[in-house]
């Protein structure tokens, strides 16, 4: 994915925020709930993939199957409790709060990613946005301690992407090339800006890190 695909931005940042946080908190097994295709497997060593949507990713089977909010594993199975982009499409979120927090061992740690303002994806089933407050909120609800809670950027990151994603509309047909060359220097310009001036109550992504006592 390059600078001329309308999501290039906040991917490139949520990827480098999941690996810096990996870096930092990752230990020993790690559970990556809602897995996908597996986009963040090179950042942890000793990695299990649980996927809840067979039909959307039958082309890429994950290690386990089975729900967020019960989740096949027993108490304490896991040192890393990891999630991308997976709670909004949870209808309860904070039982699978509760039940990563369950599978985690006392001192491990959940790294957790969520968005706050986005427009909907995945329709019918795109249930919430989050706070840093209402992430830090169901965290504690579980039993975790929030050890760390980072904004994904700004507001012109996020108005900048929201912008691309409207202008994607009209990437139809002979018209798709034009509207792509505005792609990039939007998306560059917000990431520029949102450096110089940088509104994190607009961030369009949280990360928490919690850690289990």
């Amino acid at each position: 994915m390059g600078p001329f695909a309308a999501n290039w931005l906040v991917e490139r940042i949520n990827r480098d925020y999941v690996q810096q946080a990996a870096v930092r908190y990752a230990r020993g097994r790690v559970l990556d709930a809602g897995c996908g295709r597996r986009p963040y497997a090179g950042y942890f060593t000793c990695y299990v993939g649980l996927e809840f949507d067979r039909a959307r990713y039958a082309d890429c089977p994950a290690d386990v199957w089975g729900s967020g909010m019960d989740l096949p594993f027993g108490d304490r199975s896991f040192e890393t409790v990891f999630s991308s982009q997976v709670l909004e499409h949870v209808p309860e979120p904070w039982r699978m709060v509760e039940d990563m927090a369950r599978v985690l061992k006392p001192g491990g740690h959940l790294i957790l990613t969520a968005p706050h303002i986005w427009g909907l994806h995945e329709v019918p089933h795109d249930y919430f946005r989050f706070t840093s407050y209402g992430l830090q909120h169901l965290a504690r609800r579980a039993g975790l301690e929030p050890v760390e809670v980072r904004a994904m950027a700004g507001y012109w990151v996020t108005a900048g992407t929201r912008f691309c994603y409207y202008l994607r509309r009209f990437a139809r047909g002979p018209l798709k090339p034009l509207v792509s060359l505005f792609f990039a220097p939007i998306q560059l310009m917000a990431w520029g800006l949102d450096r110089i001036h940088r509104v994190e109550s607009d961030a369009w992504n949280f990360l928490l890190v919690a850690r289990r006592a």
